[in-house]
């Protein structure tokens, strides 16, 4: 029985038929090479086509040459007949794999530094970009009239590689974005004003690509529905705009929202509600006849099948769902629901590396904490072990876990302990803060599939040397997590002292005056933790920013929240000792004390719990991973888990 009969319908975007109504929206991975569609970038989008996803659409590609810039090493480029073969291999691979393709064609606009392209950004009006700071070119009209010719000959070079459609880059902040919102658009002639002037720029582009490649050829438009932005284009704004485009010709809008410096993230983390853009996908769709595509965190096959059901819109982005789990629509039509691996919205391995690129020019891949494969599919087939060898997990975090799953599927016999109770370890523990409930459910889900991998798992046990020499293994896999710092400010005497783990766990604490130490990650949670409970909490930082090992997503959320709850944040607090529960701190010249405290909440890092280790020094097969051999996240904990169990 079909569980999402709405999902797995066919639909058309013009006259192009696709085989249901998931879509893998464009988004960056930085696996291109030289503007070039690599092996890698090929095989990761294929994957998605193998796992059932009905439209494909690859990452920017760039209409204007940047050879020889720093944005030319990772970003996709069509702004030459050079580029076509590397992309008519993708787009064959994709076809081949049963889905259909798109090519995302774009301009950066205002949004991206000199630095990176070697030249002024350029804009409708010479206005900056809030991130970046630095002032665009205002764009000449026979500038604008040859940037709309690159891009009618990028969506050309897209049809000769084979590819099914193209899609313009319309949202987000870039170029086209930037024609039609106030905020970046105060020109007085044919192309700024009015809503029909401000749409005129990319309703153009996509005259220009009917005429150059015939009406039949489909051209999606993805805008944004807001830009959550002060003096940004909203909901109604845009719904003044989207008519013009489909008069145009546009055979479907994509609806996403957001800018660089926005208060609501394109990308949306974890505490974002899941189909968060949703609405604004309605709003369009009552304002135009052509397919409508909704985003925003829309990662479960229910959520999308309840968006279609209710009209909200036509087709459902779900791209983080698809790079977590390549199989979620397969998966979904075969009502293997709860075999999913769902995003947890983190974005650690995804949107955070993309914003190192932009903001200090690193080129690292995407990756995913859920998938450790996600842009090495070649690499990460599972091939049975060529002996079967019983193998001893110690320790049911998230790295144990994942060794103890890919290992027992080679055909490993693998055993688990753990001295806890439940599994998860300090994920487990991240999985309790208010909106970030996603964790747990993916350590539910790795206990799960451990279950189904036939992985035996023992709580509350401790592992000795004596006991693991018993046991009588072949291989030790040690992934005993991390403990507390004790830092040595701390004297004696205090009785209200915890560290952020207790609090974590759930301990009752009572009184309403809690200071935290550390404005790390955990340190901020905690906070949070305990502000939503009511309590007047301060946090204690020694540096000059909090979150520094959180993305600036993750942070910039964070942080707002904990603004909305009230908690104090003091920077370039540096504390001098904790003593009978009264903190003594240094900050600007200041000696400061704290005293009639209810709680002092340390979180001023782990160091790794590897005591198991020395003792056994003797065995023959030992491995050491995630924070039992260094502090490391989740995420890397899970990549190392499983390319182990490759070698196991």
């Amino acid at each position: 029985m079909n569980m999402f009969p709405k999902l797995f319908s066919e639909i058309k975007v013009g006259k192009v038929i696709l085989g249901n109504r998931i879509v893998m929206p464009a988004m960056g991975t930085n696996f291109a090479e030289d503007g070039m569609a690599s092996r890698r970038l090929t095989d990761y989008l294929a994957r998605r086509a193998e796992g059932g996803a009905g439209l494909i659409i690859t990452e920017a590609a760039m209409v204007v040459d940047y050879s020889g810039q720093k944005l030319s090493r990772y970003h996709l480029n069509i702004s030459k007949d050079r580029f076509i073969p590397g992309l008519k291999d993708l787009a064959d691979a994709i076809h081949r794999a049963g889905a259909k393709v798109a090519l995302q064609l774009s301009h950066m606009g205002r949004q991206i530094h000199s630095s990176f392209i070697g030249a002024q950004p350029v804009a409708p009006s010479p206005i900056p970009c809030p991130v970046y700071k630095e002032i665009p070119r205002e764009l000449t009209i026979d500038e604008i009239k040859s940037i709309i010719s690159d891009f009618v000959e990028g969506a050309r070079r897209a049809r000769d590689a084979g590819f099914d459609m193209v899609e313009l880059h319309a949202c987000h902040g870039y170029l086209i974005s930037e024609f039609f919102s106030l905020r970046s658009n105060q020109r007085t002639d044919a192309y700024g004003g009015t809503a029909e002037n401000r749409a005129r720029f990319c309703a153009e582009i996509v005259e220009g690509v009917k005429a150059r490649l015939g009406k039949d050829f489909p051209v999606i438009v993805r805008m944004n529905g807001h830009d959550y932005i002060d003096g940004g284009a909203t909901l109604e704004a845009m719904k003044e705009i989207a008519p013009f485009l489909v008069r145009a010709g546009a055979d479907a809008l994509s609806i996403s929202a957001g800018v660089y410096g926005s208060y609501v993230a394109t990308v949306a983390p974890m505490y974002e509600r899941q189909g968060c853009f949703a609405h604004l996908a309605a709003g369009i769709k009552g304002v135009v006849n052509v397919p409508v595509i909704a985003a925003g965190r829309i990662i479960d096959p229910s959520m999308a099948e309840r968006i279609l059901e209710t009209g909200q819109a036509d087709l459902v982005a779900m791209g983080r769902a698809l790079i977590a789990d390549p199989d979620l629509p397969h998966k979904a039509q075969s009502g293997l629901v709860e075999d999913i691996a769902y995003c947890t919205g983190c974005n650690q391995g995804c949107i955070d590396r993309i914003n190192m690129s932009m903001m200090f020019g690193e080129t690292k891949g995407i990756t995913c904490l859920v998938n450790p494969c996600v842009g090495r599919e070649r690499e990460c087939e599972l091939r049975k072990a060529d002996r079967p060898k019983k193998i001893l997990v110690v320790g049911a975090g998230p790295g144990g876990l994942e060794t103890a799953i890919v290992a027992a599927r080679r055909g490993h016999r693998v055993e688990v302990w753990e001295k806890d109770s439940r599994p998860g370890g300090q994920l487990s523990l991240a999985g309790r803060v208010p909106g970030q409930e996603a964790f747990a459910d993916f350590v539910a889900y790795l206990e799960r599939q451990a279950g189904k991998a036939g992985v035996a798992i023992s709580y509350n046990r401790t592992a000795t040397a004596a006991l693991v020499s018993g046991f009588s293994s072949e291989a030790v896999v040690v992934a005993t997590g991390a403990l507390p710092i004790t830092p040595p400010f701390i004297k004696g005497g205090n009785t209200r002292l915890f560290t952020a783990w207790e609090i974590l766990k759930g301990k009752d604490v009572a009184g309403e005056q809690f200071i935290v130490i550390g404005g790390g990650g955990v340190g901020l949670e905690t906070a949070h933790c305990l502000a939503v409970q009511g309590k007047k909490v301060k946090v204690l930082e020694a540096m000059s920013r909090v979150g520094r090992d959180l993305g600036p997503i993750v942070s910039s959320y964070l942080r707002r929240m904990l603004s909305q709850e009230g908690v104090e944040v003091l920077l370039n607090a540096e504390v001098r000792s904790v003593e009978n529960n009264v903190i003594h701190l240094t900050r600007e010249g200041r000696q400061i004390v704290y005293d009639q405290l209810d709680g002092i909440i340390l979180a001023v890092g782990t160091r790794p719990e590897n005591s198991l280790v020395e003792s056994l020094s003797g065995y023959p097969d030992v491995h050491v991973i995630g924070d039992a051999s260094r502090s490391a996240k989740a995420l890397d904990a899970i990549h190392e888990a499983f390319d182990l169990s490759l070698r196991l």
